[in-house]
């Protein structure tokens, strides 16, 4: 178990290496790449396409990293998008670099037992306590993808 553990922290360590940004990467292309170094200058940002992010993700599954990937990026596809395109610069600052770092995780809790994943059809609410130091959430969840 202590060899596991140490590959873990081992391959962690690795992929969330500065100048890698393996992680960011796994998003696909985009602005969240603006002004980072990737994959040491191997590929500039402006340059990087779905075509590279094809051999990262097959690159983690021939390493047996599939799990590790997909349980990092499972949560990251979903619900990074809506912080990157309708979060505050405020919010932005807060959570995105390290989400992009794989320093932490992010999920979007929208599927609910009576509307699946249709956001339009989301009833649950969340309203701040009396002291304002916690919030209430009311309702149902069906499953949340990178909630644990």
């Amino acid at each position: 178990m202590a060899n596991l553990l140490g590959f873990l922290q081992g391959i962690t360590a690795l992929t969330s290496q500065k100048d890698l940004n393996l992680h960011a990467m796994r998003m696909g292309p985009g602005k969240h790449l603006q002004g980072k170094v990737l994959m040491n200058g191997l590929v500039k940002p402006e340059e990087f396409d779905y075509f590279h992010e094809l051999i990262i993700t097959q690159e983690f599954g021939r390493s047996s990293l599939r799990g590790y990937g997909d349980g990092l990026n499972g949560g990251m596809v979903i619900g990074l998008p809506p912080v990157l395109n309708f979060g505050s610069e405020e919010v932005k600052a807060r959570v995105v670099p390290d989400i992009l770092a794989g320093k932490k995780f992010i999920c979007l809790a929208i599927s609910e037992a009576h509307a699946g994943s249709d956001v339009m059809g989301l009833q649950t609410t969340a309203v701040k306590s009396e002291d304002g130091k916690e919030w209430i959430i009311n309702g149902t969840k069906k499953w949340i993808t990178n909630g644990t």
